[in-house]
């Protein structure tokens, strides 16, 4: 006998692309059936990506928070910055969670927030089981440890063969952001 269906907590991690890809799509799929959708985003403060533009046309159904700098955080890691701004997005998740409604939650490289000590593992994991009581939730990251494969429902890994970035290319509007 099938279970019934229930909100469950996905976890997209690895050194492949496709993690907040991933998400996006289950976010598409979901505002098919007019859901809604809210995105926080750790490490990511470019408003010029296409998941943050995409929201003035879908007004009331998907929303997207940012809290990471406005530049590529590989180009100059300031992690007193990153960590300020990874605090204030764990106050929004709590305030998201507590006052908003929402089908899907994503919440976009909160891995690695974690693991670089921006945010703290225990009260983003409590923070987590809370979330999933209201509606599906996405985590994405690198490199996460067991705690994670242990609160996820879905685990799946991208793992990088081959990327055109090995070759020069550089991330393309609409593609890669």
């Amino acid at each position: 006998m099938a279970k019934k269906a229930s909100h469950y907590i996905h976890l997209y991690y690895g050194d492949g692309k496709g993690k907040t890809t991933t998400a996006l799509g289950v976010a598409l799929r979901a505002l098919g059936y007019n859901k809604k959708v809210i995105m926080l985003q750790w490490l990511k403060g470019r408003q010029e990506i296409g998941e943050f533009q995409v929201q003035k046309l879908l007004r009331g159904k998907y929303k997207v928070y940012q809290f990471g700098p406005t530049y590529f955080t590989w180009e100059k890691l300031k992690p007193t910055e990153h960590k300020q701004l990874a605090i204030k997005g764990l106050k929004k998740l709590a305030q998201v969670i507590a006052k908003d409604k929402y089908d899907i939650l994503i919440l976009d490289e909160i891995v690695d927030a974690v693991n670089k000590k921006f945010i703290p593992q225990n009260k983003t994991i409590s923070l987590i089981k809370k979330a999933v009581a209201k509606g599906e939730v996405i985590i994405t990251g690198h490199n996460p440890i067991k705690i994670w494969f242990n609160l996820a429902d879905l685990v799946t890994e991208m793992k990088k063969i081959k990327h055109y970035f090995d070759k020069g290319i550089n991330a393309r509007p609409g593609i890669e952001y």
